[in-house]
């Protein structure tokens, strides 16, 4: 019982240690040579999972040997835009001025209702509301509006509203956060200071966030 246990938990590791080294990307938004990439290494590790007659190394091997080739396969996309092309794909316009590229649509063999699923997901009324619809190598619509069905800006209202930085937890349940703290050039007697102005106890802080512009956001423990 404790070899099957032992070749799970390590091929287990194997497999997240392939995924962090692929890099942090959504399994919707994978490029296809790491989406085939993230299918194999699944397949190479259930193998020697199941069967305990194949040696670790035949499943550990080739996970290995993908996971080189898909970092040397990234280095060069990186390097060439021509192989990025070729290995990735290209963004495609399916959508210009509130017209669909109907030759595009059937090179694509996208459907109309496809489409259009995918614009009321995105609250886009109609395809006449759209300025240009492209479809992106990963398969995202990405949907830039007409001029007169884009968001109200402050710029367009004449406003200056107040800066906002990227918040960070600061404090979690009780306990600081050190990395938030250095990051944002702080030491834990900053934090306590600004609990102690409104006489908080850090212990009785659920959650705080703090930006690099000042704002913050404060929770208590419930009692």
């Amino acid at each position: 019982m404790a070899v099957p246990l032992l070749r799970t938990l390590l091929l287990y590791a194997a497999v997240i240690a392939a995924v962090r080294l692929m890099g942090k990307r959504q399994i919707g938004e994978l490029d296809p040579s790491e989406l085939v990439v993230t299918i194999l290494v699944s397949d190479l590790a259930a193998v020697p999972m199941q069967d305990l007659g194949i040696p670790m190394a035949s499943g550990l091997v080739p996970i290995a040997t993908l996971i080189v080739l898909e970092i040397l396969l990234s280095f060069f996309a990186l390097k060439s835009r021509p192989f990025r092309r070729l290995i990735n794909g290209q963004p495609a316009i399916i959508i210009r001025s509130g017209q669909l590229d109907i030759a595009k649509l059937r090179q694509m063999r996208l459907t109309t209702d496809e489409v259009i699923e995918t614009l009321r997901k995105q609250n886009v009324a109609s395809i006449a509301d759209v300025k240009y619809g492209v479809i992106e190598p990963d398969g995202t619509l990405t949907v830039i509006p007409c001029q007169a069905k884009q968001p109200v800006t402050a710029d367009m209202l004449g406003l200056t509203p107040g800066d906002a930085g990227l918040p960070l937890v600061v404090v979690s349940d009780g306990k600081l956060v050190r990395r938030s703290l250095q990051l944002l050039h702080l030491d834990p007697r900053d934090i306590e200071n600004r609990l102690k102005n409104q006489s908080i106890a850090l212990s009785d802080v659920f959650l705080m966030t703090l930006d690099d512009c000042g704002n913050t956001f404060l929770q208590k423990r419930e009692k």
